[in-house]
This record gives structure tokens, C-alpha cells and sequence, in this order.
């Protein structure tokens, strides 16, 4: 079973609201087992509202809609739908009465605008709103398929999609097959080069489906089963696509690698100090996001200033004079003066060019090095970070965190 959606609002086209809907519907309709198929975004528009909403009927015989039910005049999906359907609005008493009722409470005597509010299509399902003044509708026809309307408001729209619309869709379509999902996070390698290494396999995947989830952070695989056919074979390719990629995966479900690294500390009770120059504290937030971090991480530096590097982490005057703060040199001591300055057993530093200025032809934006400090060894490593400011500092975090990782684990620090 598939729907479509489609989502009203000017804003949205704008970029001045992001359209987190769409993204949280969809994944309640997979948990049922329906996919979504397509989703469209239009304006406040009758004319949009109304054609997207037929091609997408055409299609899918089955939308559904958020937005544009606000007491507004740019709320215009209920006109849309009414057009659409040859069914001119009307009052519905009982949902009138329930808003005046609600005003009253409040002790305020209800806008005239919010009458609008109250109006369906004729022969149109109501659905109470408890979180809002805008109902939910749902109207069907045996030529056009079934639309349903949700407010636009998030904690409005869940509350009616949980309450109303999924039991109504499991009535009407019967029992389905939820959606099973397996995940597997790779780190340290480009899209093109995981899609060449797992070609053959992923020629073989169907009936499962494979999409590759590209992030700052890495690549995401993300294998789907929709039937009770193809979840058979869910592990097993789960399993062949994680062995394939060998070093490069660090989890196989949606665990991010800075509780993957915790869990490592931990579970070998070593104590870590980190050293951030460009990151400015970006690696340490991430690991202590997570609670217990305290079993771990004895201290952090930002030490962003050249004089803080030397008197609080004991990089010297020469290494800052004759290689400068980017320099494996620096980065190896950042790292070692962290360990040693905290007793702790595991030192990480971060040293580069965030950008958008600073950068030489010799280390151009983008220059990064990290270093671990372990035991008796310390070794660093060099990046050439693509992005602006934000993606080069997201970057050399993860490439921190990917290194220790490997350190505690025995993996070579990759390419």
C-alpha cells in the first residue's frame, strides 16, 4: 500500500519553516507497513493546493494533507478540497459548538475568524482536534480516492494521525506488514567509493530496497524489508554488506560513533583527555551528550590561542615558532600535553583551518590534524576537509572520533 503527501504552506517553499511532518508521518506509515510514495510541497495557492492534490489521488488514490486549516486567509485547503470534490463547505454544528465552548474556558469570546475552522466538505468525517481549534477531515469518493486534512501544527497533527487516521487506514486496508529496517554507519569513506565495493550485492538486494543516506558524518546504509518475504533475507544481507565494508562500519543500527567510542573507554576503563583547537569543543560536547560520560572523558581544552596551547597543554615555543599551531608536530603534542595534564589514559587533539579565512597556500582551508595519544604511542594524521566553517569542524570531530576508535580497537587509521 502506498500514499502520497502533500504538504500546504508558503513558508515551506520559503525555507522559513522546515517541514518536519512529511518526515515524521512517513515513518509512522512505515511502522504500519504503507509507504509513502511521493510527497509534494505547495504554496498557499487554491489552484496549487487543487492540482497537486489530483495528480496525486491519480496516482496513489490515497493523500494525505497538512497545513492550511488555520482561521486565516492564507489558509486555503479546505476551499481546495471542497473544489476539488464538488463538495461545496458547510457548518458543522457540533465542532462550532466545541470552539465556542473552548473560547468560553478560556474567557474569551471566540473570533469571528475561527468560524471557518467548523467548515467541511459535505459528507466529510470530522476529527476532534484535542490540541487545537483546526479538525482533522477525511473525505472519499469512489472515483477521486481519499484525502485526509491534518492541521500543520506538529503536536496537532500526531495526536490526530495516532488517535484518528492510522486506525482509520488499518480498518480500511486490513492487516499489513510493517516495515523492517536495518541500518548500518560508515564513516571515513566517500558514497562512490562504499557504491563500488557492495555493487554486486546491492545488484542482488530486491526485493529489499537499499538507499544510501549520505551525511556529514559518514554514509548511512539503510536496508528495508516490506514483506514478510523479503524479511527473510534482511539479516543476511545486513550481515554481507557490514563484512564487505570491514573498518569502515562502526555500527550497525543508528548509534552514533561518540557512543560507540564511550562504550569502548568504558569497556576497557580508560580515562580520556581531549585538546581542540578549530573545533572549539565540538568532540567534547558530543561525547559527554551522552550520560555517563564522567566513567570516561577527565578533561577537555579548547585552547584556540597559540599561548593557551603552550601553558595549559605544554605544546613548546619551538613547535609553535618552526611548524605553527597546523602541524603534526603541534597536533602530537596538543594530544600528549592533554593525556599527561589530565592523567588520563587516552589523549585526542584537533588542530586546523576552519575557515573561511586563515588559510595559506601551503595549509588551505580545510587543513586539519588530528592526533591519539596512547600508551607509549602517539600517532596523528592529516585531513584535507572539504565545506564551509560548520562542515570542516563536523568533519575533523567524526575524523577524531574514527581514529580513537580504531586506536582502541586495533583497525589501521584508514586512508
Amino acid at each position: 500500500m502506498t500514499v502520497e503527501l502533500l504538504s500546504i504552506g508558503s513558508e515551506l517553499l520559503l525555507g522559513a519553516t522546515i517541514d518536519t511532518n512529511a518526515a515524521w508521518i512517513a515513518r509512522r506509515l512505515a511502522d504500519e507497513g504503507i509507504q509513502v510514495s511521493r510527497k509534494t510541497t505547495v504554496g498557499d495557492d487554491v489552484a496549487d493546493i487543487r492540482a497537486a492534490l489530483e495528480e496525486g489521488l491519480r496516482r496513489s488514490r490515497t493523500v494525505i494533507c497538512t497545513g492550511g486549516l488555520g482561521p486565516t486567509r492564507d489558509d486555503l485547503t479546505r476551499d481546495a478540497v471542497a473544489t476539488l470534490y464538488g463538495r461545496p463547505l458547510r457548518i458543522d454544528e457540533g465542532w462550532l459548538g466545541v470552539l465556542h465552548e473552548r473560547f468560553a474556558a478560556r474567557g474569551i469570546e471566540m473570533p469571528a475568524a475561527n468560524r471557518v475552522q467548523a467548515e467541511l466538505p459535505g459528507g466529510a468525517l470530522l476529527l476532534p482536534n484535542e490540541h487545537g481549534t483546526a479538525p482533522g477531515v477525511v473525505i472519499d469518493d469512489d472515483d477521486l480516492g481519499l484525502t485526509v486534512l491534518l492541521p500543520g501544527v506538529p503536536t496537532e497533527m500526531r495526536g490526530l494521525m495516532g488517535s484518528h487516521v492510522v486506525p482509520l487506514l488499518r480498518e480500511r486496508l486490513g492487516p499489513l506488514h510493517a516495515v523492517q529496517l536495518r541500518v548500518i554507519r560508515t564513516t571515513g569513506i566517500a558514497e562512490s567509493i562504499i557504491a563500488g565495493l557492495i555493487d554486486d550485492i546491492a545488484a542482488d538486494v530486491a526485493p529489499l530496497t537499499l538507499a544510501f543516506l549520505p551525511h556529514l558524518a559518514g554514509v548511512d546504509l539503510r536496508l528495508a524489508a516490506w514483506t514478510d518475504e523479503s524479511a527473510a533475507a534482511l539479516d543476511r544481507v545486513h550481515q554481507r554488506l557490514a563484512e564487505r565494508l570491514g573498518p569502515y562500519v562502526y555500527a550497525r543500527d543508528e548509534t552514533d560513533l561518540a557512543v560507540v567510542v564511550g562504550h569502548e573507554l568504558r569497556s576497557r576503563r580508560l580515562t580520556l583527555a581531549l585538546a581542540e583547537s578549530c573545533t572549539g569543543g565540538l568532540l567534547s560536547k558530543r561525547l559527554s551528550d551522552e550520560p555517563g560520560a564522567s566513567a570516561f572523558l577527565r578533561a577537555a581544552f579548547v585552547t584556540y590561542a597559540n599561548a593557551a596551547k603552550r601553558d595549559l597543554i605544554a605544546v613548546t615555543v619551538q613547535t609553535l615558532a618552526m611548524h605553527g599551531a597546523v602541524s603534526e608536530r603541534c597536533a602530537r603534542e596538543m594530544a600528549d600535553g592533554a593525556r599527561r595534564m589530565a592523567d588520563a589514559d587516552v589523549g585526542v587533539s584537533i588542530t586546523g583551518v576552519a575557515g573561511p579565512g586563515g588559510g595559506s597556500e601551503a595549509k588551505p582551508v580545510g587543513t586539519v590534524w588530528v592526533a591519539v595519544s596512547h600508551r607509549a604511542a602517539t600517532r596523528a594524521k592529516l585531513l584535507r576537509l572539504a565545506g564551509n566553517r560548520m562542515e570542516i569542524r563536523e568533519r575533523a570531530a567524526q575524523a577524531a572520533l574514527d581514529m580513537l576508535r580504531r586506536t582502541l580497537t586495533g583497525l589501521s587509521d584508514g586512508p
